[in-house]
């Protein structure tokens, strides 16, 4: 069985461009221009799905903060493409999202595995 890993990641939205209003209701929201911060936007049976693609980076040992790596946004393919490759390269406002964390969870279960004598018997009609 494959051994599961937990890890923690914190996204900074507000490095990305953004203005925080205040709805009628008076709550705070959080708006992100979708071209501006290189987001994909995409339609689907009348709804509409919006992606971030990222690249996580991690390191074979923790940092002096506690970190195990870092979450930078990643510039999609389809923009990358249009731009051309030059072009794309002196694309710099990409932020810095957040750091990584690795979590081990502490199992509880103190079970150890029971071995079970079968006792054998010709009892059986076949």
């Amino acid at each position: 069985m494959a051994k599961l890993q937990s890890y923690a990641l914190s996204v900074a939205l507000t490095k990305m461009k953004h203005s925080i209003i205040t709805a009628k209701s008076g709550q705070k929201c959080l708006v992100l221009p979708i071209d501006d911060n290189y987001l994909t936007a995409i339609e689907k049976d009348g709804q509409t799905a919006v992606y971030m693609q990222t690249d996580v980076v991690t390191m074979d040992s923790e940092d002096t903060n506690g970190n195990w790596g870092f979450q930078v946004q990643k510039l999609p393919s389809d923009i990358w493409k249009s731009l051309g490759s030059e072009k794309a390269k002196e694309v710099k406002d990409l932020p810095y999202l957040g750091n990584l964390k690795i979590f081990v969870k502490k199992s509880t279960d103190s079970t150890e595995p029971v071995n079970i004598e079968i006792e054998e018997t010709d009892d059986l009609p076949f």
